[in-house]
């Protein structure tokens, strides 16, 4: 059975993670330089994180920073997100759509 993530690419599941980030700084009312200190991650790090500096997110960084905001590295992910599985089901149905216009143009 296929994994549900695994169909995202590194850069929607990166842009998913640093919304989800984001969103919580905002509930927190936390500044960057607090979830650094709280996640023991240094600032620099996650600073380039939230500007889209750091392509590929280690998982470390990411678990360091779902433990200092307190919820799980799946709902960083959006797993839990409402908003975020509805993306992934029009990402889905557009994919599904462009493999059968592609089969339909090899046929002609």
């Amino acid at each position: 059975m296929e994994r549900e993530d695994s169909r995202l690419g590194n850069d929607e599941l990166t842009e998913i993670l640093i919304s989800q980030i984001c969103r919580q700084l905002a509930k927190r009312n936390w500044s960057l330089k607090m979830l650094a200190d709280k996640a023991d991650l240094p600032y620099e790090t996650v600073k380039k994180l939230i500007s889209r500096k750091i392509g590929k997110p280690s998982f470390f960084s990411i678990w360091r920073i779902a433990e200092a905001l307190d919820c799980s590295v799946d709902q960083l992910a959006g797993r839990k997100d409402p908003s975020v599985m509805a993306w992934r089901q029009v990402s889905d149905k557009v994919s599904e759509i462009s493999r059968i216009l592609q089969d339909m143009e090899k046929r002609s």
